[in-house]
């Protein structure tokens, strides 16, 4: 078994219920050599009412995402303690792919000589905005959404490279402006909209991470908005503000 796992799925609610269930089985104590957890033993029980303390909620702090001091508080001092009961103590980190280039350094060394007991669960939408580092230190499981999905149209594609070339160099005003590219869209091209413009971020990130540069600060920023506003949409929040703001984050500082 590894020790540092990356579930991947742009269906979050299936990848995160499907990273959940294998942390689950991996402290089951009726699992065996099955990783499918029984659903009645103790542990599993504890985990179900949320009370297991051998499971660690990663979160962030603050808005921006989960930060170098979020993991030094939350996994690596909890870390140096053996689990409390059961076989692993399991840190399980939520949207993921907000985690800072800082916070992804910290954990390198922790996820590459971890404490036996130490398993890392990783759940993010899209792998793009993770170090080639922290990528070569887990184990990546690509998570099968609903295949019922409509398929991207052609506009959609044009409209998310449009928008990436407009609001990185907008002013205040102009940003706000974009608001109106979305208001034709319903609720399915918007999510849509919102996947393809993470995806232009997270490949600007990837690729300058493979030619040895170091990728703008504003990329890991926007991809960490898109991800917020996607949350926050998902919750029926306010359309117009949440993507309002959002562009306003993706924007450059003049």
């Amino acid at each position: 078994m590894g020790h540092a796992y990356i579930f991947e799925g742009e269906n979050f609610a299936a990848t995160r219920s499907f990273a959940l269930g294998f942390a689950k089985g991996l402290n089951c104590l009726n699992s065996g050599d099955s990783s499918a957890p029984c659903g009645e033993c103790p542990s599993c029980n504890t985990f179900d009412s949320g009370n297991n303390p051998d499971f660690v909620y990663v979160t962030g702090t603050k808005q921006k995402g989960i930060g170098v001091d979020d993991v030094r508080a939350q996994i690596l001092m909890p870390m140096a303690y053996k689990p409390y009961k059961y076989k692993y103590k399991i840190f399980i980190t939520n949207q993921a792919e907000t985690l800072t280039p800082a916070a992804q350094n910290a954990l390198l060394k922790t996820i590459e000589e971890p404490a036996p007991y130490g398993v890392f669960l990783f759940i993010a939408t899209h792998s793009h905005n993770f170090l080639p580092t922290m990528l070569s230190r887990c184990v990546l499981k690509k998570i099968q959404g609903d295949s019922s999905t409509q398929a991207v149209t052609p506009e959609l594609q044009v409209l998310a490279q449009d928008i990436n070339n407009r609001v990185g160099d907008s002013d205040i005003y102009e940003t706000f402006a974009l608001y109106r590219l979305f208001e034709p869209l319903n609720k399915n091209d918007v999510g849509q909209l919102l996947d393809l413009l993470y995806k232009i971020y997270g490949e600007k990130i990837t690729h300058a991470a493979k030619a040895g540069q170091e990728p703008e600060k504003i990329w890991f920023n926007s991809a960490a908005a898109i991800t917020k506003t996607k949350r926050i949409l998902s919750q029926n929040g306010n359309v117009q503000l949440a993507i309002e703001l959002m562009l306003n984050e993706m924007r450059k500082p003049h």
